[in-house]
Formats: C-alpha cells, sequence, structure tokens
C-alpha cells in the first residue's frame, strides 16, 4: 500500500540520483568508511566507556558464557536502527512522525509512549557516567566521589552549550582509537583459551561465577537475568539515543533528506510519495546502503569491543577476583592494559577521563534530537520551532534530574540499570513493532525491506521487547 492508498497526502517529487559508490552491486567496505556518518557519533556513545564497565564486569562475573548475548543484542538493534534510519532516507519523514499517523488509536499516543521511555531515561544515563567517573577520581585522586561527579556532569554541559569541543573532540577520537586497539592487544597478551572463547558465542545458561557469591554476595543477590539485559540494554545505546540516530540522517542529506525543503527549519508533515518504477527502485536501493553501512559498521565497532573487554574481564579482572562496582567500577580496568606494559595503566588514568568526559558531552546534542524528534512527531509548533529552541529545555532537565540522582549516591551501574532495561530494550522492541506496521502502511510493495529482512526484524523485537518485559519485572521485584 502506498502513501497515497493509505488515505495520506504526499509529496510528488523523485529520490536524487545515488552516488556511483553507492550504485555498485556490493557494498564495499571503503564505501562503509565513506559514507560513515551519525553511526560514528553513536559509536562514541559507548565504544570506550559504555564497554569499559559493563562488558568488563559481565566477563568478570559470568565468564565467556555471554558471548553470545553480544552477537544478540548486537543483530537485534543493528536490524531494528537500520530500518528505521533506512525510512527516513527514504522518505525524508522521521519514522516517529509516521508511526504517530498510521497505529491505530489516539493520535501520537505509541511513539510519545516511547519517547517518553526514551526521555525518561535521559537523567539516568548521565548521572551514572558522572557517578562512575567520580568514583574514578575518588580513588585516584582523593576527594567526595559525589563532588567530582557533580562537577564533570555540569563540566559536560559547559561544554556542549559553549561549543568548547573541538580540541577534546579530536583527542577523545584518538585515545579512544588507542585505546580500543590496547584492550584487542590485551587479549592475546591474556591468553584466553579459544575453543572456551568460540564455545561463548553457542546460546547457553549463564550463571555467576563461585567467587561472586562469596566476595560478592550483594552483585549475586542480584538476578543473572537482569544483569545480562542491563549490558545487552546498553550494548550500542537504546532509543535514547536512536530517535536522535534517525534525527542525524538529515546532517548527511542523503536520499530524501536531500531535496528542497527536508531541512530541520521546514515543517514538513508528508513523506515523499515513492514513485514504483524501475528507475525508483534502483535509487531507493543504492541510498539505502548509506544508512546499511552506517549502521553495520558502528554496531560491529561496538559489538567487537564488547566482545575484547568481556574476553579481558574473564581472563584479567575475573581472575583476579575483581569485579567493577561501587567507586571501583572504574578502578580495575586499568590492571587490562597493564598486561602489555606497566606504563599503559597511566595513560588508563587520562583515557578514562578524557573518553567519560566526551561521552557525557555527546549526550546532550543527541538527546536534544531525540526529544526535538518525538515531540515533533506529535506537534507542529515544536517542529516549527526548531532544534535550537529544543535544546535549552532539555539541558536544563537533563542537568538538574543528574544532579538529583547523582546526589543520591547511586553506582554507575545502579543508576543505569533501569535507563538500559526501559530504554534499551523494552522500548527499542516496541519500536521494531511500529516500524514494521509503519513500513507495510506508507511504502510501495517494492520499497518494502525483504522478507527475511523483515522476519528478522520481528524476531528482533519481539527477543529486545521479552527480554526487556522479564528482565523488569525482575527488577521491580514482581516475579524471580
Amino acid at each position: 500500500m502506498s502513501t497515497q492508498d493509505a488515505g495520506f497526502p504526499a509529496e510528488q517529487a523523485r529520490l536524487p540520483e545515488v552516488p556511483p559508490e553507492l550504485a555498485a552491486r556490493r557494498l564495499s567496505l571503503g564505501t562503509i568508511v565513506k559514507f560513515f556518518g551519525p553511526g560514528a557519533i553513536i559509536a562514541s556513545l559507548t565504544v570506550g566507556s559504555g564497554e569499559t564497565v559493563l562488558a568488563s564486569r559481565m566477563g568478570a562475573v559470568f565468564g565467556f558464557a555471554v558471548l553470545w548475548v553480544v552477537v544478540v543484542g548486537a543483530v537485534a538493534k543493528a536490524a531494528v536502527i537500520y530500518s528505521s534510519n533506512r525510512y527516513i532516507v527514504l522518505t525524508g519523514e522521521h519514522p516517529m512522525r509516521g508511526i504517530a499517523r498510521v497505529i491505530p488509536g489516539p493520535r501520537g499516543w505509541f511513539p510519545m509512549l516511547i519517547g517518553a521511555l526514551a526521555v525518561l531515561s535521559f537523567p539516568f544515563v548521565a548521572s551514572a557516567l558522572a557517578s562512575g567517573i567520580g568514583g574514578y577520581l575518588n580513588r585516584v585522586a582523593g576527594g567526595p566521589a559525589i563532588a567530582w561527579g557533580l562537577v564533570l556532569l555540569v563540566l559536560a554541559a559547559a561544554i556542549a552549550w559553549f561549543g568548547w569541543y573541538a580540541l577534546l573532540e579530536r583527542a577523545q577520537i584518538a585515545i579512544v582509537a588507542l585505546k580500543v586497539t590496547l584492550v584487542v592487544v590485551a587479549v592475546f597478551a591474556a591468553n584466553p583459551q579459544w575453543l572456551d572463547v568460540l564455545a561463548g558465542f553457542v546460546p547457553q545458561p549463564f550463571a555467576y561465577e563461585p567467587f561472586v557469591h562469596v566476595e560478592y554476595p550483594d552483585i549475586a543477590a542480584e538476578s543473572a537475568w537482569v544483569e545480562a539485559v542491563v549490558f545487552m540494554g546498553g550494548l550500542g545505546g537504546g532509543m535514547y539515543d536512536y530517535i536522535g540516530y534517525a534525527g542525524l540522517m538529515r546532517e548527511k542529506r542523503w536520499g530524501a533528506l536531500g531535496l528542497p525543503g527536508r531541512g530541520d527549519d521546514v515543517p514538513v508533515v508528508e513523506p515523499l510519495a515513492l514513485q514504483d518504477t524501475d528507475q525508483e527502485r534502483r535509487r531507493a536501493r543504492g541510498w539505502a546502503r548509506a544508512p546499511l553501512g552506517d549502521v553495520v559498521l558502528s554496531f560491529a565497532t561496538m559489538a567487537l569491543t564488547a566482545v575484547a573487554f568481556i574476553i579481558t574481564g574473564k581472563e584479567i579482572l575475573g581472575a583476579a577476583h575483581n569485579v567493577p562496582s561501587g567507586n571501583d567500577v572504574l578502578t580495575y580496568q586499568g590492571d587490562v592494559l597493564g598486561v602489555i606494559h606497566p606504563l599503559f595503566q597511566y595513560f588508563y588514568i587520562v583515557a578514562i577521563i578524557m573518553v567519560f568526559l566526551g561521552t557525557m558531552y555527546a549526550i546532550w546534542e543527541v538527546y536534544t534530537r531525540t526529544t526535538h524528534e518525538s515531540l515533533s512527531a506529535v506537534s507542529k509548533r515544536v517542529h516549527a520551532g526548531g532544534v535550537g529552541r529544543t535544546r535549552r529545555w532539555v539541558y536544563g532537565y537533563v542537568l538538574l534530574g543528574g544532579i538529583a540522582l547523582v546526589l543520591t549516591g547511586g553506582d554507575l551501574v545502579k543508576l543505569i540499570s533501569p535507563a538500559n532495561i526501559v530504554g534499551g530494550t523494552v522500548a527499542v522492541g516496541a519500536y521494531g513493532f511500529g516500524l514494521l506496521a509503519l513500513e507495510k502502511r506508507v511504502l510501495p510493495a517494492g520499497f518494502r525491506i525483504g522478507r527475511a529482512g523483515r522476519a528478522l526484524i520481528w524476531a528482533s523485537s519481539f527477543v529486545l521487547l521479552g527480554a526487556g518485559l522479564i528482565a523488569l519485572a525482575q527488577y521491580v521485584g514482581l516475579v524471580r
């Protein structure tokens, strides 16, 4: 069913001509790297920071038995997010706006629900990052952990607001790249049993290592399933990132987003009416390769990084019975780099501060985009007001909410758990089902994702939603 068949007015236009690199039948690595854009921002939110904590912790407490969770989480999220980004590239309309129109019931209830789950997660993520680095600075430099966290939270907001990030960004990219490279080297230096590593990619039950029950009873008292879902929810981000991720596609001007009147400053309600012709289908296939490469490279990078941290978490941290937790949530990971050479433990101090500060900076712009796109789906006034007007409200909300949560004294894992369960799994799964309905209602048959792709998105949405709901029920104490 096309846009017109669904009863929706649509703009009559054609997709721009496809760049030669995207017109090729096969998507080469060089083309993927060339068109790698918004995915790099999303990767920077987790690579080097989130994986440092949660993946290392998973390896320490569960061993290799959870490596398959990385594959399931990365593939499931990549499938859903590719569908989302593909839609905005082909139609010029943000999926949240389209879902507001096609889902039955009161107009806008579904994207408002997804958006609310994402927006509610913002302060938890911001405070978790601030508390994590605050606890680490307490260990290495002294001073109250809460005070360190508050200072860095306000500093990150100021850097983002006043645009002081140019030098920090360049330094962060180099430091993250070096840090990830060193962790991969540390994997081989740790010399794990490679057959055991490979066996970990086969889905299997997992349980806490025996020493966890004795030395970390508070961790062992928590459901192993909740621990794993908190990790999977944080892997590659959550809806608090992904709504903004699709919005960042506008910056690249790919596909329909390159047509006149598709910028942030122009209120567009209707999706592009795709003409069911051979030429238009060819262009759609070509433009769809841009978000495909962006998503694949982004999630592959995050997955490989997580695997490396799980392996080193098992072989180095787990072997020493050092589990990242409390104010030591970032302390022990320096031992991973110390396997290569003791001097790299000092590099870790600089790296972790720079990486966390850079991540805390990046969330402000992504969260602004997520909020703006969520509200724009149901409010022409918000869309017409532009991202700038939304930005000041988001900054105030995240800053005040983050400060309040930091003052509770919770550690990184405790603060981020609700956000990762709700925003990282439940909301992503629900969004996937909404995308399937949107594509069926709006896109002509020849422009929809193939049968195998739709099956993967359905399965991914089911797994994320189901896993998240079970974990949420256990987390709040409804079931054991």
